[in-house]
């Protein structure tokens, strides 16, 4: 018999998405490679964007829409009574979150991702619309969830200790890679991306963000200590920081006398991110905080070494083939990238390894394990 899954598709649907929304596209698009008897309802809130990837043939998108976004009232009022209409078998919210059940809707299941659990601990933006929103329902998610998907074991163990979850409720699967990633990109593409990006010098590339948990500025902060020391000998490319945001940082690198140095860039394509992980000599991830970390398993791939932080789940995606700082410290970064640079040509000896380690993490692994737990679910 054919299950209905109920889909949360609406980060899928934005015209540059990025985290979740990605990670619900590379799902879908799995879904239409792996045999399986389940229907699926992508419910979305946008209209779809030009460029939106064709659903699977066992997917149909369905737009619900409804005012008042900022208090999340398409998920809170309105979900509740399209799923119980749609008769859905399971519903699983991608976004952190999960509709509340109606009085009498019944036993059908629920399954959540929850990619981590930062938002409720980490004391930044609180008055976010979201984060609000997260913070308040997070114990009632964990508690009418039938299954919890998460990306990693750290982000398992944090959910467990701070929800009080039994361990058999939460389901590991590792965030995958795209499979570009999975093969060796030509060789130009990595001269291409010193020309275009770092004026044709050799550089460290860093995947940033305008928000404090991913620690753009203390990686500036580390390469003007690099600067003062004289121990700054490759430029540096930053990606991911808007035009919008990227004023404070602008004046941060002219306070260090970095402004020639440092490349600063907006929103990239995957191509272009690709050649700029297989030209760097090294890629930094210095976030504070990550349930995962896509851009040091992406950067292994391509072969190119990484230094990243030794907190929460970094050190689980780089295993033994990344160097590890403490973000906190602008000393720490800034010695472990100048020795990671120094060692940088030796990595060559452990470069397939790491190659082949960081190509496992499929997004068709993942699909595979989150049609397990429909299949539980759907059985129970």
């Amino acid at each position: 018999m054919t299950s209905l899954i109920g889909f949360d598709a609406r980060e899928a649907f934005r015209k540059n998405p990025r985290g979740i929304g990605l990670y619900c596209r590379h799902l879908l698009r799995e879904f239409g490679a792996i045999e399986h008897d389940f229907r699926f309802l992508a419910y979305h809130e946008r209209p779809a964007p030009s460029g939106m990837p064709e659903l699977p043939r066992s997917a149909h998108a369905k737009q619900v829409t409804m005012k008042g976004d900022r208090f999340y009232l398409w998920e809170r009022i309105r979900m509740p009574w399209e799923l119980r209409r749609d008769r859905v078998d399971v519903y699983h919210g991608t976004y952190n979150t999960l509709p509340p059940r109606l009085i009498g809707w019944g036993a059908m299941p629920m399954v959540v991702t929850l990619h981590d659990v930062i938002v409720t601990w980490w004391n930044e933006h609180t008055e976010e619309p979201y984060i609000k929103y997260c913070r308040g329902a997070s114990t009632r998610i964990v508690r009418e969830a039938a299954k919890i998907l998460t990306v990693s074991d750290w982000s398992k163990q944090d959910i467990c200790e701070r929800f009080n979850v039994p361990e058999q409720k939460v389901e590991v699967f590792h965030n995958g890679i795209h499979p570009d990633f999975l093969v060796d990109p030509h060789n130009s593409v990595a001269d291409e991306a010193r020309a275009e990006f770092a004026a044709g010098r050799p550089y460290i590339y860093c995947l940033g963000a305008p928000t404090p948990r991913k620690n753009t500025a203390g990686f500036i902060d580390a390469l003007g200590l690099l600067q003062q020391r004289g121990h700054l000998d490759v430029a540096a490319v930053i990606t991911g920081v808007d035009e919008q945001h990227q004023a404070d940082f602008r004046e941060q690198l002219a306070r260090l006398g970095l402004e020639k140095d440092v490349f600063l860039y907006g929103y990239i394509t995957r191509e272009q991110m690709i050649g700029l992980y297989a030209g760097a000599v090294l890629t930094v991830y210095p976030s504070h905080a990550e349930g995962w970390g896509i851009p040091i398993v992406e950067s292994l791939a391509i072969g190119t070494p990484v230094a990243t932080s030794k907190t929460t789940a970094m050190p689980e995606s780089g295993g033994d083939f990344a160097s590890y700082f403490d973000p906190a410290s602008r000393e720490d970064m800034a010695e472990v990238i100048q020795t990671a640079i120094h060692n940088a040509p030796n990595f060559g000896a452990s470069r397939a390894e790491a190659q082949a380690r960081a190509r496992t993490f499929t997004w068709r692994a993942a699909a595979e394990k989150t049609l397990d737990v429909y299949r539980e679910l759907a059985g129970g």
